[in-house]
């Protein structure tokens, strides 16, 4: 996955991982953090450890920790997201001299930290980072937004008739270009799917219900409108049930949660995108594993690791909600 930070013009949601208020304690921070000095200590340095998304990648990377024999530790900030804790958190980390580190880069100064923990030969994994060779990730875990766009198209182009597609991006620039560019490649090469018009909301859910009503009202004849941002959902069915559209504008939001898995239920929400959030925790760990074994040079590109995506329907949400995905 392309770069993804949630802080300013330049952020970009995590498919349905929007990372929103959440008050409950976080777990300790890893200098406090004991552990068996005999195993691979691997530390993950959690955005929002009680945010349901998070919380299940989280579980399931300590279970899969477990399974390999690590010993795991998982730290992340009290509430909202705060990109200068998790820093800290990650420093510790490296005080603590820890085998392995894994976080969710939450802003430009993360680079530089994870470069401080490659110098220290700790393995670093970034979860949605940029992938680049300066970004401090001996590996990245995340989502192919441009393959993401062609599998939207694909279940568009699967409906009767004319399909007239509005979107709704962060930003014409970054990982919103990249979803941007992938869904129009692939509605140009069917026969009735067209991408009549674009918006941007920052990421800002305040501005998804008077952006989706702008596109809607530019381009009359948009019957699909679809978005990569889980902070669109309540505004786009909003502005959508506004014009008394429900019925006749199909909706791809994004995640089960922030009335994702409401809206499929109620009709505001066609389709659903979804993620295997726990193959992904898992994934992470896997990660650790063949880096910790893997030789590096300088000119070594960044593995990266896909996440695997669903478009998910009203009749088959729960199929994926029961094996981890969100």
């Amino acid at each position: 996955m392309s770069r993804t930070t949630l802080i300013g013009t330049t952020a970009v949601t995590v498919l349905g991982l929007t990372l929103s208020a959440c008050s409950s304690d976080a777990p300790g921070s890893a200098a406090a953090a004991g552990g068996d000095s005999s195993k691979t200590s691997m530390q993950f340095v959690n955005p929002l450890p009680n945010y349901p998304a998070w919380r299940t990648i989280g579980d399931c990377m300590k279970k899969q920790a477990q399974t390999k024999g690590f010993d795991f530790v998982e730290t992340g900030p009290t509430g909202t997201l705060d990109a200068t804790k998790m820093i800290q958190q990650v420093q510790e980390g490296i005080a603590a001299k820890k085998d392995a580190i894994v976080t969710f880069p939450a802003s430009e100064g993360f680079a530089s930290v994870l470069q401080q923990a490659q110098k220290a030969g700790i393995v670093t994994v970034t979860m949605y980072g940029s992938g680049a060779a300066d970004s401090g990730a001996d590996a990245n875990v995340g989502v192919d937004w441009s393959a993401l766009g062609e599998q939207y198209v694909k279940a568009i182009a699967e409906r009767p008739g004319p399909q007239k597609v509005g979107l709704i991006a962060v930003a014409d620039t970054g990982v919103g270009k990249s979803w941007l560019d992938g869904m129009k490649a692939a509605a140009a090469k069917t026969t009735n799917v067209t991408i009549v018009g674009e918006v941007y909301t920052g990421d800002d859910a305040a501005k998804a219900l008077p952006q989706t009503s702008a596109l809607l009202t530019a381009h009359p004849d948009i019957n699909v409108v679809a978005t990569h941002m889980g902070t669109v959902t309540p505004g786009a069915i909003a502005a959508i049930k506004s014009k008394g559209q429900t019925d006749s504008i199909a909706f791809v939001a994004n995640g089960p949660d922030n009335g994702g898995k409401e809206g499929l239920a109620s009709g505001g929400v066609w389709r659903l995108l979804v993620q295997d959030l726990c193959g992904e925790g898992a994934d992470a760990v896997n990660a650790v594993s063949d880096q910790l074994g893997a030789k590096k040079t300088a000119a070594s590109s960044v593995p990266f690791v896909k996440v695997g995506t669903a478009l998910a329907s009203k009749d088959d949400l729960q199929s994926y909600l029961s094996k981890g995905w969100g």
